[in-house]
């Protein structure tokens, strides 16, 4: 039986729930808005597989392999990358997928702003998994439907943080060959919990909302902005320097424990394709469009390897060398820190209006406001790209004389 002494420990990937034979392992929310597995333990018959299919107490680090390689890619499709977070990457390999009358997992947000994860097999409904979420998963059954398409003889695709796909790999215990695994590079995942009593914020403030999207790119890829839509018509659009939402998230006020520690950072992975933003193209080829957006991809394996050979038609591509791929790419590698007030913030969290939070942690201070309109009048004039390449220029250099 799996025992959860910290919350560092945990996840919140699901795959106990799903492994459980009795269906004893319920999810519950903590003061923090995050879910943690309890087991009703008059109904356990400690069979232990919750244990053995727990990503974090199974977890092996994947040894460094010849195979793997690297790629830039841009979506030929307009629309597509326009809606991406990126460069529209995983849009063309759940297309791949469905064209084989496969089923894609990945990441939605519902009607109700919940977000969790969510089989499709058309492509009129791959518009869903385009743009990030910047709220954990629920993953719910996915996995074990995962498994039953898998076991008919469906070609699946599956998506999600690096913890999911191996959450996924410790249920599943074999290897698919109809199964491929697609990873998120990921900072940190923030607290549903905190997100409900946000957007319940933002709907009061604004009237209904009709979409959220957490990385816009109306006023381009180097200068991404959360985006939230009223049912009037009305955009309220802000970027990391003011959003509200994005602060607290960056800052590491709001994220899951375990992000801060977490195992599954490392170059190498158990999945088919890595795949994360690009926004230094340029230095990899001048050629490509750097206002649209660009994912890195990197490949793992020779499956990945040969699905990449047949999709690399719908994309603008070049083939990079890996290390270079993965160089300075901190959240690979390291895991972010948690806010220094990141305790207070949550003994205040059930008790405060999330207003009142939000003018108490991260107030809209006259620093705030010359960054936020600084920033716009950049992108007005169109330098926020130059100002970009002199801040790399500047930190190459430092990095050389280090």
């Amino acid at each position: 039986m799996i025992e959860l002494n910290e919350a560092k420990d945990c996840c919140g990937c699901g795959v106990c729930v799903n492994s459980c034979p009795k269906k004893c392992i319920k999810l519950e929310e903590d003061k923090e808005g995050f879910l943690y597995p309890h087991i009703y333990l008059d109904e356990c018959v400690n069979c232990n597989l919750c244990e053995k299919s727990c990503p974090i107490l199974n977890h092996i680090n994947r040894k460094e392999n010849a195979i793997q390689s690297a790629v830039i890619v841009q979506n030929k499709n307009h629309e597509v990358i326009q809606r991406s977070t990126s460069g529209g990457a995983f849009t063309v390999i759940a297309e791949y997928v469905i064209n084989r009358e496969g089923v894609v997992f990945g990441v939605a947000m519902q009607d109700d702003y919940f977000v969790r994860h969510i089989a499709v097999q058309n492509k009129d409904e791959l518009w869903k998994f385009q743009n990030s979420k910047y709220v954990q998963s629920f993953v719910g059954n996915a996995y074990s439907q995962a498994k039953d398409f898998l076991d008919s003889g469906r070609l699946v695709c599956f998506s999600g943080t690096p913890c999911q796909i191996e959450g996924l790999r410790c249920y599943l215990g074999e290897e698919y060959k109809n199964l491929i695994l697609v990873d998120v590079v990921c900072r940190a995942v923030p607290s549903p919990g905190v997100w409900k009593k946000y957007i319940m914020m933002e709907i009061k403030k604004y009237g209904k909302i009709i979409s959220v999207r957490f990385r816009d790119k109306t006023l381009g890829y180097q200068y991404s902005t959360m985006e939230i839509k009223n049912e009037q018509g009305r955009v309220y659009r802000e970027g990391i320097e003011s959003q509200p939402w994005l602060r607290m998230f960056f800052s590491g006020m709001i994220i899951r424990p375990s992000c801060a520690e977490c195992k599954f950072r490392s170059r190498y992975r158990y999945s088919d394709f890595t795949i994360w933003d690009c926004f230094n193209v340029s230095s990899f080829d001048k050629k490509f469009d750097e206002k649209i957006g660009t994912t890195r991809m990197l490949i793992h394996t020779e499956k990945g390897k040969e699905i990449f050979k047949y999709i690399s038609q719908n994309f603008i591509y070049k083939v990079i060398d890996a290390e270079l791929a993965v160089k300075d790419v901190r959240e690979m590698f390291y895991s972010p820190c948690m806010h220094t007030k990141r305790d207070m913030f949550f003994e205040e969290f059930s008790k405060c209006d999330m207003q009142e939070l939000i003018q108490k942690y991260y107030p809209e201070s006259l620093m705030i406001k010359i960054k936020k309109y600084l920033r716009l009048y950049l992108n007005k004039l169109g330098m926020d790209i130059i100002i970009r390449h002199l801040f790399k220029k500047d930190k190459d250099y430092i990095n050389m004389r280090k």
